[in-house]
């Protein structure tokens, strides 16, 4: 099929952008018009009944064919990707560049079962002559409000689903990544009907115009602050919203862990993707008397890190100004309150990078600590024990993962029960976003959405039942009714109440009604 390009743009203002690398001025990409946004979703919607009547196997070869092409094409992506949120070699190429392919394989196969239709067993004595079952209908057109950290893979979770379900989809990019998206949206269209998917530009106006433009349910990512207007916008419209909101999410180290194992764990998911994961490990709870130890470790680990902009380094920049400035302030305001600066803490003047920072003796008053800090850096809080972190987890403003490094599996599971969160792990972290099966959720202020699974269904499907009824004659309780239908009623109750423990009175009960039955039976 001849590629096109699935962006119905209309200059209304444009998206002014630089590379956080050197900081250098790219092309301005134009914000979508409302006009524009409402003529997207219009063309979704003409295009999805025809896409919802295909066959299954035939959608997911459709987009088997985009995953292959994409996957050929990686190193386009990769050049996004760096150009748009700085993104470097060998951190793109994993999180952009090789995940269309599998990804989607696997949401064929949670797919595929559970939206086929599944057959309910009625009692053939209560209701005679009947046969039942559910359908999961497509809602219709799907908006997803997408994220700049990762601008392809984020979309896996709410694109790859809705389009196998039978949906159309519109996407608003990050402002902060749109021709990175827009690369991802384009090789869709390259296989599916015209209009079936497409992408409109902006910021929070156009999240906003494309909810209002009429779609039929909503997946979002991003901040707490935009996720509930989201949510609540969603609402007022009577559409079903999977709203992610971020997390800060904390590990928990203790005596008996293995080093090595914990040492480079923290240090992977605490600074992978610079730490610009909602699923990153943002507070280390390190027990008190092993924290000397831990922290001199990581602090010599992360020291001999590389800094980019080489292409094969380990730390990217952070993808935009504001987050820069963001990590600047928590870091500030946790040595203003009494941090000590292991490791980092000091831009290096060069585009957005900055260091992996490692900060000790943090409290909960902290901004390091309490909100979503989104960088490269570690907080040390010293805990008294499992017992104290698991508090300290619980009770933290949000709820999306954590994670406990022991040497004791069977305690580790233990302790897991007791964390408040959507996902928890055992000597490892949240690699879990990569795998389908599994959901992708939290609590608290992480939000109610789900990702990934057969629990994120609801947001894209339906369940309608079907029920066929052969009876070539009225129900026997059908109106107009008489005394037989009330005493019928009565009886019933009266079996109910014999399971309770009364079953040797069901056959004196039988034959008192026997005039009953035959009555309401005659009619």
């Amino acid at each position: 099929m001849t590629q096109r390009t699935a962006n119905l743009s209309i200059d209304d203002g444009a998206i002014e952008r630089t590379c956080p690398i050197d900081l250098r001025r790219l092309p301005a990409v134009p914000r979508a018009s409302d006009d524009a946004i409402r003529a997207a979703v219009a063309a979704a919607r003409a295009a999805q009944p025809a896409w919802r009547e295909r066959a299954f196997d035939d959608r997911a070869a459709a987009l088997v064919r985009a995953a292959k092409s994409m996957l050929a094409r990686r190193g386009e992506a990769m050049a996004l990707v760096r150009d748009e949120i700085g993104k470097l070699e060998v951190e793109a190429l994993f999180d952009e560049g090789i995940g269309h392919l599998d990804m989607l394989k696997q949401w064929i196969a949670v797919v595929r079962p559970a939206i086929a239709r599944h057959k309910i067993r009625l009692n053939p004595v209560q209701l005679p002559g009947k046969r039942a079952y559910i359908d999961q209908i497509p809602r219709g057109v799907v908006g997803v409000i997408a994220p700049w950290n990762f601008p392809i893979a984020g979309l896996y979770r709410a694109v790859y689903p809705a389009l196998l379900c039978g949906n159309a989809v519109v996407v608003k990019p990050s402002e902060y990544a749109p021709l990175t998206t827009q690369w991802f949206v384009d090789a869709l269209a390259a296989e599916l009907p015209d209009g079936l998917v497409a992408a409109v530009h902006g910021d929070g106006a156009q999240g906003a115009a494309l909810i209002d433009a009429g779609i039929d349910a909503c997946a979002f990512t991003g901040s707490p602050r935009t996720g509930h207007a989201v949510a609540v916008r969603c609402a007022e419209r009577g559409i079903p919203s999977s709203v992610e909101m971020g997390g800060k999410d904390c590990a928990i180290v203790l005596e008996d862990c293995d080093r090595e194992r914990t040492l480079a764990g923290l240090t992977h998911w605490a600074l992978a993707n610079v730490g610009q994961a909602c699923g990153a490990i943002e507070v280390a709870l390190i027990e008190e008397h092993v924290a000397d130890e831990i922290v001199g470790r990581l602090a010599a680990a992360w020291q001999r890190l590389q800094l980019g902009p080489a292409p094969y380094a380990d730390i990217s920049p952070l993808a935009n100004r504001r987050q820069y400035d963001l990590v600047i302030e928590h870091v500030a305001d946790a040595l203003a309150k009494g941090a000590t600066l292991v490791c980092g803490g000091q831009a290096t003047g060069e585009g957005l990078f900055y260091p992996p920072t490692l900060l000790d003796h943090c409290t909960e008053d902290m901004k390091i600590v309490r909100d979503e800090t989104f960088g490269p850096v570690l907080a040390v809080v010293r805990v008294d024990g499992a017992a104290d972190a698991i508090r300290r987890v619980n009770r933290a403003r949000y709820g999306l993962g954590a994670s406990i490094w022991t040497g004791d599996l069977a305690r580790g599971e233990q302790l897991a029960a007791r964390l408040d969160v959507g996902i928890a792990s055992i000597n490892n972290h949240s690699f879990t976003g990569a795998v389908v099966a599994l959901p992708w959720t939290g609590t608290r202020e992480t939000g109610f959405g789900v990702a990934n699974s057969v629990h994120a269904l609801p947001t894209f499907v339906r369940p309608k039942a079907v029920v066929i009824d052969r009876s070539a004659k009225p129900e026997a309780w059908w109106m107009p009714w008489d005394r037989s239908v009330w005493e019928l009623g009565d009886l019933l109750s009266d079996l109910q109440l014999m399971k309770l423990g009364r079953a040797w009175k069901l056959p004196l009960l039988l034959q008192r009604r026997v005039k009953t039955i035959r009555s309401f039976f005659a009619r």
